[in-house]
């Protein structure tokens, strides 16, 4: 194997493995809402009717919207530093293939 396939070979696995981690942190976002949600519906529906005050509700129903504001927001900074890092990794191996290439 020469040097432009190792390089290749080890562009594309980093790439993959900067892919992979994007889909897993897309997963945990969603199944991090998901569960805030179902925390909102179940406290909704058990305590709608023993819940005098629906100030106490809103609350709450509040709280929980930051939470999944908060997902969103970490999500997004999580995805930028991953975007960083391919851009850094696609720097550097167009800047070895040129050096493969002058030599």
């Amino acid at each position: 194997m020469d040097k432009q396939e190792e390089l290749d070979m080890e562009y594309r696995l980093k790439k993959r493995a900067y892919e992979e981690e994007e889909d897993e942190l897309y997963k945990y976002r969603d199944k991090a809402v998901s569960s805030i949600e179902e925390v909102q519906e179940r406290s909704h529906y058990y305590l709608k009717n023993y819940v005098s005050d629906s100030e106490g509700l809103r609350q709450g129903f509040q709280q929980t919207e930051h939470l999944i504001e908060d997902v969103w927001e970490s999500t997004k900074e999580e995805l930028k530093k991953i975007s960083k890092k391919v851009e850094d990794l696609d720097e550097d191996y167009y800047r070895r293939l040129r050096k493969i290439n002058e030599n």
